[in-house]
């Protein structure tokens, strides 16, 4: 199999998860751009085909954590923008815009776990691969992801609801 065919197996998946961790679609489409040209040169080098998704999953996090270092504006999580997600509740778009605000408050190892798991649907054990960390980290960093999530989400709706109210006053 050549990059490109290994490429399209995972290719959704790389663009929701370059897009997740880099805050938008512009800047996840420049950081998945930047990880395939450093897949694509070190491919002749990757000896199990079947791993190829777990390889580049760990490019493209390694890539992000080095242009991060650059990056000089927060960026905010563009999961709605990723290609086919669809969450299973299919949350209001309101709902949405929050929950994906809450996430960039979730520190970045806490949310690279939650994205893998919860969007990319990997199990425990492959995330716990793909982070190179054991499996009880992996659990460790869900709960306190989900904890985090969960309070920046609380803070923002609450924050929300004051300003519709005042919005609502002052008509």
């Amino acid at each position: 199999m050549n990059f490109e065919q290994s490429l399209k197996t995972c290719y959704d998946d790389a663009v929701r998860f370059a897009r997740s961790l880099s805050g938008s679609k512009e800047n996840g489409d420049d950081l998945l751009q930047e990880a395939l040209i450093k897949a694509w040169r070190a491919y002749p080098q990757l000896k199990d085909q079947d791993r190829f998704k777990q390889w580049l999953l760990t490019i493209i996090s390694n890539t992000h954590r080095s242009l991060r270092r650059t990056w000089w504006v927060k960026r905010v999580i563009g999961l709605e923008e990723a290609p086919d997600f669809q969450h299973p509740e299919g949350l209001p778009y309101e709902e949405k815009e929050l929950v994906r605000i809450a996430l960039q408050g979730v520190p970045i190892v806490q949310r690279e776990a939650l994205v893998l798991f919860e969007v990319l649907r990997m199990s425990v054990a492959e995330v716990a691969e793909q982070q190179r960390i054991s499996i009880s980290a992996v659990k460790s960093r869900l709960a306190r992801g989900r904890a985090k999530l969960r309070e920046r989400y609380e803070a923002l709706s609450k924050t929300e609801a004051k300003y519709e109210a005042n919005a609502i006053q002052t008509n």
